[in-house]
């Protein structure tokens, strides 16, 4: 039987055997002052070779990962990346790679001798890493390797998000509030009862916005406890109408729930279910041009409720590379959350699944799966 070559659609995919794999290692293991010069080191330290295989970590990757059977890995096979067996040649060939801060900062090192990458990872079991990835070409016996070093960033990056996120729009909505509060002190006896109607939704939106930010951080620590009720599908998608029509990211755009929209009692958390369909809307009326529509629907397949939200508008590919991960946005730096929350309360909470379609010509349609009964 001949056996199929190995094909890419990024990095070179070509692997060397095991046998040769274990030579290199022999290469690495004759500098006898390098493996505890590089196990007292407080990061994760790897040399690989010219194919990206694994030939030798230090102590403190190995710890991490709990176990040495992963000679011969790449460094994304190795901490379990979802995508790094989206292809038969393994880490570094599929599409998604080509945004991948790691083996791009080992390319560029195979070219110039050193880089420095940020990197952000999304595990098998739905953790995400955020890493700062160092590479440095290094010559043993005529042998090229490179020497590939990285830090977990993850605590600090999901820090500068949820304080740049919380800062921004917990001040932006107070700032609304001092507003009209300072317009009330003015104001006609016969205008004064609508402008506290306007100022008492503000402290409700304020309170549901500090809510928000503690609830995502509770649910990173695994903390988030649901309060699971029965609900109408059809009354929340109505509830995201009212509260989008008259925001501001929807001047001169429409939102409208489609007409073949599936009215279904579900049980589930309907404060957390919203949330994650209100992000998905938002980002929606964001994304969308002037005078274009934002389509909400439902639809109940096999015992499960699936929530449609649909704009015109197409992702851009190395876009959908990105999406669902934690610190990457296109909002700018330190907005990265909306569609990362949106798939951490989802899947590891509300027991679903979210995907999306992209398309130049029928637009963009997030779907979030759940099921009819908790």
């Amino acid at each position: 039987m001949i056996e199929m070559p190995l094909t890419t659609k990024y990095a070179s995919p070509e692997r060397d055997d095991y046998e040769t794999v274990l030579e290199q290692k022999k290469i690495v293991d004759k500098i006898t002052f390098l493996k505890p010069f590089l196990d007292n080191i407080p990061a994760f330290i790897l040399v690989l070779n010219k194919n990206r295989q694994i030939v030798f970590v230090n102590k403190v990757f190995n710890d991490f990962l709990g176990t040495d059977s992963i000679l011969g890995m790449r460094p994304g096979e190795a901490v379990n990346c979802i995508h790094a067996w989206e292809e038969k040649a393994g880490c570094g060939t599929s599409e998604f790679c080509t945004e991948c801060g790691a083996v791009n900062a080992i390319l560029n090192c195979q070219i110039k001798g050193f880089d420095t990458q940020e990197c952000r990872i999304t595990q098998n079991n739905n953790q995400f890493l955020d890493l700062n990835v160092w590479t440095k070409q290094i010559i043993l016996e005529n042998t090229e390797f490179t020497l590939f070093s990285f830090v977990d960033i993850s605590n600090e990056k999901r820090r500068k998000v949820l304080e740049r996120i919380f800062f921004h729009d917990v001040l932006n909505t107070a700032g609304s509030l001092s507003g009209f509060l300072e317009i009330i002190q003015d104001c006609k006896p016969e205008e004064k009862d609508e402008f506290l109607k306007i100022a008492e939704d503000i402290s409700e939106k304020l309170i549901d916005e500090i809510k928000s930010q503690r609830n995502l951080t509770l649910a990173e620590d695994g903390e988030l406890q649901l309060i699971i009720t029965a609900f109408s599908t059809k009354e929340v998608l109505e509830e995201l109408v009212l509260l989008y029509k008259n925001h501001k990211v929807a001047e001169g755009k429409k939102i409208q729930i489609e007409q073949n929209c599936a009215d279904e009692i579900i049980t589930s958390d309907k404060t957390v279910l919203r949330r994650v369909l209100s992000n998905l809307t938002k980002n929606a009326l964001e994304a969308s041009k002037e005078n274009s529509t934002v389509l909400l629907n439902c639809k109940y397949i096999n015992n499960k409720v699936i929530f449609y939200v649909k704009n015109e508008d197409f992702i851009p590919i190395q876009v959908q590379h990105q999406l669902f991960q934690r610190s990457f946005s296109t909002k700018g730096f330190g907005r990265g959350i909306g569609t990362y929350s949106v798939k951490l309360l989802t899947e590891n909470y509300l027991k679903g699944i979210v995907s999306f379609e992209s398309s130049e010509t029928t637009g963009t349609v997030f779907m979030a799966t759940y099921p009819k009964n908790f």
